[in-house]
């Protein structure tokens, strides 16, 4: 990247030390390392597990590239320091006070123990933005809880009961990271609220968000219903749905998405486009309240017509109406979807041939990322980040040879 174009990096010269693991928080950092703060992952000498996510298949697919972990820790440095340590304490505190931004994910007791609560890390430097991600919130009966998106976002939230198929079956288990992507851009927000705040004020601060909020925020609709007084409509299921947002197979063996929301504004259109006006003449499904009462009709007249054509078909038919509509897509083929290439929804990964990682969802104009790093191995960076805050060659040997760096 161009001179020019580093001086162009809002988060130039912002310094994260990033103590945290798995996806979440993870992200925020790697988020703001792409806008140029420089990110220090500090790793426990056994290393963050989320390293060993691409071992043996049981989650993702295996491979010899840790595709998983470089999402979420590309063009990070690693330190590989043991906190349990008196000297690995000192080094931390010589990091913390050179630092802008410190995030961590740790449960309450881990974080006593290794020094790492709030508290603490702002009493060493008073600017720093103390960033925390917890489970369930940072006080109340489970505030110490472990948890995963999949059980704090997904199951604790609601979203997960509301999606139970119709016929009683449980509800599906949710795809990996969908809770924790949301919700480390939420993080990733609060530290930017911070230090702007920061910059008015000169006072750093503590900011945090859990799962379960991300969770509770993405289920907003139906919990706000609730908070009203009022108890949800159990119509989230297709037999229940209007006919006009429904799903219906085409001829080939794909399907079709459709919201047509705005009945009167569409209806017309939406039928011409299809070959069906005559509809509109039919008495039973001439006026929205007509459509709803008799949805079941109107789904087999529907039906019958979409199995006529390809989605291809459809889409020249329907994207002229102004119709919302959507062909369901395997994941496979939106990778291939070519909103992603011309978007810039992708990134390429210096270091290998073919590899793109997931851009995350954020565009500044005239702000270019920079080049995205494949992730640090553990403890790559250690001999440098130490000779940066003043540790000779030797002291650097000692250390490694008693256990606190490696």
């Amino acid at each position: 990247m161009k001179n020019k174009a580093k001086e162009k990096l809002p988060l130039k010269n912002i310094k994260v030390l990033d103590a945290s693991s798995f996806i979440a928080a993870p992200l925020a950092s790697a988020i703001m390392s792409d806008y140029g703060a420089e990110v220090i992952k500090i790793e426990s000498p056994s290393g963050d597990t989320y390293r060993e996510a691409v071992i043996g298949g049981q989650v993702w697919p295996e491979s010899n590239i840790d595709w998983a972990f470089l999402l979420e820790n590309r063009n990070k440095k690693s330190i590989c320091l043991n906190l349990k340590t008196d000297k690995g304490q000192i080094i931390l505190k010589k990091l913390v006070k050179k630092a802008d931004v410190f995030i961590t994910n740790l449960p309450k007791s881990p974080r006593k123990k290794l020094g790492l609560t709030s508290s603490i890390i702002r009493k060493i430097n008073p600017k720093i933005i103390y960033t925390s991600l917890s489970g369930y919130g940072e006080t109340g009966p489970q505030a110490k809880n472990t948890a995963l998106d999949a059980t704090a976002w997904w199951a604790r939230s609601g979203l997960m009961e509301w999606s139970k198929p119709f016929n009683g079956e449980f509800p599906p288990f949710p795809v990996p990271g969908i809770g924790d992507h949301p919700t480390g851009i939420t993080l990733f927000s609060a530290i930017l609220l911070a230090l702007i705040n920061r910059e008015k004020t000169g006072k750093g601060t503590t900011v945090s968000t859990s799962l379960l909020a991300n969770g509770i925020w993405a289920n907003a609709m139906l919990v706000q219903a609730i908070l009203a007084g009022h108890k949800p409509i159990d119509t989230f299921h297709w037999a229940n749905l209007s006919a006009l947002r429904n799903l219906y197979y085409l001829k080939d063996s794909s399907i079709l998405f459709i919201m047509l929301t705005d009945e009167k504004k569409y209806w017309l259109s939406f039928i011409k486009s299809i070959g069906l006006e005559s509809l509109d003449r039919n008495e039973k499904y001439n006026t929205k309240e007509k459509r709803q009462k008799n949805k079941i009709g109107l789904k087999n007249i529907l039906q019958k017509t979409f199995k006529k054509f390809n989605y291809n078909e459809v889409d020249k038919k329907l994207t002229p109406t102004g119709v919302v509509f959507t062909k369901i897509q395997t994941t496979q083929e939106a990778v291939k979807d070519p909103n992603t290439k011309v978007n810039n929804m992708y990134l390429d990964v210096k270091g290998y041939k073919n590899l793109k990682t997931v851009a995350p969802p954020l565009n500044i104009e005239d702000v270019k990322r920079v080049p995205t790093k494949k992730a640090p191995k553990l403890g790559e960076h250690s001999k440098k980040i130490l000779s940066e805050i003043g540790y000779s060659i030797q002291e650097i040997r000692q250390l490694k040879r008693n256990g606190v760096i490696s």
